[in-house]
């Protein structure tokens, strides 16, 4: 009797399995927006990236294609990143979400002074960053470099593009971009005060450390 119990206990027990394993899939496949909101909820945000890419295929909402392009950005999957960046920034819609995202960005005060962030500035200082991951030459480090000048506004913002390449390229300890990107620096046309001036003075002594 007892065998027969237990027997029956282990069938139900792997009908519920097969029952939550099936339901998981289909909810997957239905509601991908909300999975995508699960998986990030538990810490799982490379599947997160997955789940908010579907849920972009299946809407076309923009904001599931960023979050998609993000997560993937800073969880090491460059490769899906670099893909997701160029429909992004290709969509005719991406301005209007850069602007919706800036307007929901508060202002950050540091030392009196109110610093506010482009979310623009974020998403192209990613990219920057995948692309000198995914590079495999110097030519190919040099596009990436000038990706985000072009991207970097002339006032030289906090955050923008070329100083989180920067930081990037520090954090590589690599000594020859550091370098080019300092005469990047030197020969464009940047206001040369605040950010800037903090960003120089980092990579200059950066450089003098690893030449020593």
């Amino acid at each position: 009797m007892r065998k027969i119990i237990l027997k029956t206990a282990f069938i139900t027990l792997g009908v519920v399995i097969v029952l939550a394993v099936a339901a998981f899939g289909v909810a997957s496949l239905c509601v991908p927006a909300a999975m995508s909101d699960l998986a990030y909820s538990l810490g799982m945000e490379a599947i997160s990236s997955d789940y908010a890419y579907q849920e972009y295929e299946r809407s076309g909402d923009l904001a599931y294609l960023a979050r998609s392009f993000e997560l993937a950005a800073t969880h090491g999957r460059d490769e899906q990143a670099e893909e997701r960046f160029d429909i992004l920034y290709a969509s005719d819609g991406f301005a209007d979400l850069c602007a919706q995202r800036d307007a929901q960005i508060p202002p950050v005060v540091v030392e009196g002074e109110q610093i506010t962030y482009s979310y623009r500035d974020y998403v192209c200082g990613l990219e920057a960053c995948v692309m000198y991951r995914l590079a495999e030459d110097a030519q190919s480090r040099t596009a990436a470099l000038d990706f985000a000048l072009s991207e970097t506004d002339a006032s030289f913002p906090s955050g923008n593009p070329v100083y989180v390449l920067a930081t990037e390229a520090a954090g590589n300890a690599d000594r020859a971009f550091c370098i080019e990107i300092l005469q990047a620096l030197e020969e464009g046309n940047f206001a040369q005060d605040g950010c800037y001036q903090t960003l120089v003075n980092i990579l200059e002594v950066f450089v003098d450390e690893q030449n020593r």
